[in-house]
């Protein structure tokens, strides 16, 4: 899961740590709260327009026709309401108290749920979960300069940008079997694509930018390194018994961070086919 990976990565310490840059001594500090609030406010807004647009959705293009929900049904046969028959009604099955019914009928049950059925509204709250799921575990993840960034986790790249991945192809419907195995509807209009894509983007870019601008304002010392380029050391072989255990850690993130990044970078690409799929088709139609 995401959260395992970004916990493992987190607990790994860099082999090398910066002087004079220490994490916040509480969980409270300016910036930590103030990107949690935004954060939070981005999700839930989100979350509440994805529901908000399933609901319009099934007024337009119902997919469930009676939808009975979760019902509470008491027998009809006796009014009395023995306790036998009462039990009888909670269990579902027929007793001898139940004489003056016919015995082809069904059991009723006390308690009576519909089978689940997909409609726009469980599509979204589904897709948007799994995405913020996502979001949250990669803007949030501390990384440099006190542990493995995001790039030199692969485990914890491949959970995010899989869980991206999954999102837009539920979206785009282009493996039938994988929205028919979870469960979803399929979306009635490419508009209705267009836009749960649109939602999707505008969650991720402002979650990121509410992190980014808390870290800048807040701890710029911490954002400096962050965003300060990598420099990989190049050394001789003359120069190799030089070279600290430190010093070959860091070489051998690098190279973990250049293979994740050709892994990210194809998955991008994935991402970007199935997105153009969807504005293709549409504009074509």
């Amino acid at each position: 899961s995401t959260e395992r990976a970004s916990f493992s990565a987190s607990s790994t310490p860099r082999p090398r740590l910066v002087a004079g840059v220490r994490p916040s001594t509480t969980p409270f500090h300016v910036s930590e709260v103030l990107s949690t609030i935004l954060q939070a406010i981005i999700h839930i807004v989100t979350l509440t327009v994805a529901v908000n647009f399933g609901k319009q959705l099934e007024t337009k293009y119902p997919t469930i026709t009676a939808h009975k929900g979760f019902s509470i049904q008491w027998s009809d046969n006796n009014q009395g309401g023995s306790a036998g028959s009462l039990l009888s009604t909670l269990v579902g099955s027929s007793t001898s108290n139940s004489l003056h019914s016919d015995t082809d009928a069904p059991p009723q049950s006390f308690l009576k749920r519909s089978p689940f059925q997909p409609n726009y509204i469980s599509n979204n709250v589904f897709i948007v979960s799994v995405f913020q799921n996502a979001v949250t575990t990669m803007v949030n993840h501390s990384g440099r300069p006190f542990s493995l960034s995001f790039l030199e986790s692969r485990p914890l790249c491949l959970s995010v940008c899989l869980a991206f991945l999954l999102c837009t192809v539920c979206i785009a419907e282009s493996i039938p079997m994988l929205n028919k195995f979870i469960q979803l509807a399929p979306y009635p209009t490419k508009a209705s694509k267009i836009e749960m894509l649109r939602l999707l983007l505008l969650n991720v870019s402002m979650s990121y930018f509410a992190e980014y601008f808390s870290t800048f304002f807040f701890r710029h010392d911490i954002w400096k390194e962050r965003n300060k380029a990598f420099h990989a050391k190049s050394h001789d072989a003359t120069d190799l018994s030089l070279l600290s255990s430190a010093d070959e850690e860091e070489k051998l993130l690098s190279e973990e961070r250049q293979q994740n990044y050709v892994i990210v970078s194809i998955l991008c690409l994935l991402i970007f086919h199935f997105s153009i799929q969807i504005l293709y088709t549409s504009m074509k139609k």
